[in-house]
């Protein structure tokens, strides 16, 4: 996965996943990778066997430090975060303590290793007063800033392909190489305004659609400015991938379970809305 970050930043990302304890900080706009980035980086470094948890905004920030312990806290948009918590962030870095869940007053010593994910604001708000410059800047020992994806035109073929192996392993459908000429045309010229993100939807359907070596225009999914629906297009997918699990597995429904890699009760209740069963 390491193709997901840029050639001029991947001394910076590697040095960043041999480490143990150093905080890291990666931003870019949406759809850019940074949360894969942010999962590579803890998954080939000395916590993997670790939990690695990514926070949500409906959790109080502590439960998720100490869910963490010896693990990975990977905190989304950063940037955003009340200062309150940029407080409680700033605490764990300088003293590997936060408060104590049952004892007021009393720290807790916690062992966290910190990524960050912000997006390219961060710095304007540090710099009119609403996020705090010491954390910005302890977060910023190991900075990683992922561009758009139209700006990485050197690297999209690389990108292309990178991302079209991992699909076809994870579909079992190896044996497609690559794209046709006129494929590969219409890939290159189109700007992604979604970055990775629409590009590994348009990919994940075509593979779908794919019954042969390569992938030809018929396979592609109607994508362009304004056109992709990024919440239509998982569902489309989903539905689609869920009806030729239930082909190749002749509707046994724990094979497809398994290789869907959901509880049998949440394939169910997929199988239903997407109108596969009654």
């Amino acid at each position: 996965m390491v193709y997901f970050v840029p050639s001029a930043q991947r001394k910076i990302a590697l040095t960043a996943a041999q480490s143990d304890d150093e905080p890291v900080l990666i931003l870019g706009g949406p759809g850019t990778g940074k949360g894969a980035i942010a999962q590579w980086i803890h998954q080939k470094g000395p916590r993997a066997s670790a939990a690695c948890i990514q926070t949500k905004k409906d959790r109080q920030l502590g439960e998720q430090i100490r869910e963490a312990n010896r693990g990975t806290l990977i905190v989304d948009d950063v940037g955003m975060l009340p200062m309150s918590e940029q407080l409680v962030l700033l605490s764990l870095l300088k003293t590997r303590a936060i408060h104590h869940p049952t004892q007021p007053g009393m720290p807790m010593i916690v062992n966290v290793r910190l990524i960050a994910l912000a997006n390219n604001q961060i710095d304007a708000r540090a710099r009119a007063g609403l996020f705090n410059d010491e954390l910005l800047l302890r977060l910023s020992k190991n900075r990683i800033e992922m561009p758009n994806l139209a700006q990485r035109s050197e690297e999209f073929e690389d990108i292309s392909h990178g991302i079209l192996q991992e699909i076809t392993r994870e579909l079992h459908k190896e044996y497609i190489k690559g794209f046709s000429e006129k494929v590969w045309g219409k890939l290159r010229e189109y700007d992604w305004p979604g970055n990775l993100r629409e590009l590994r939807n348009v990919l994940r359907l075509a593979v779908v659609a794919c019954d042969s070596e390569r992938i030809e225009a018929k396979d592609l999914p109607d994508f362009g400015h304004d056109k992709i629906n990024f919440q239509a297009t998982r569902a489309e997918f989903e539905k689609t991938y869920l009806n030729e699990l239930l082909k190749s597995f002749q509707h046994d429904l724990d094979k497809v379970a398994r290789a869907a890699r959901v509880e049998r009760i949440v394939l169910l209740e997929k199988l239903k809305r997407h109108g596969l069963i009654h």
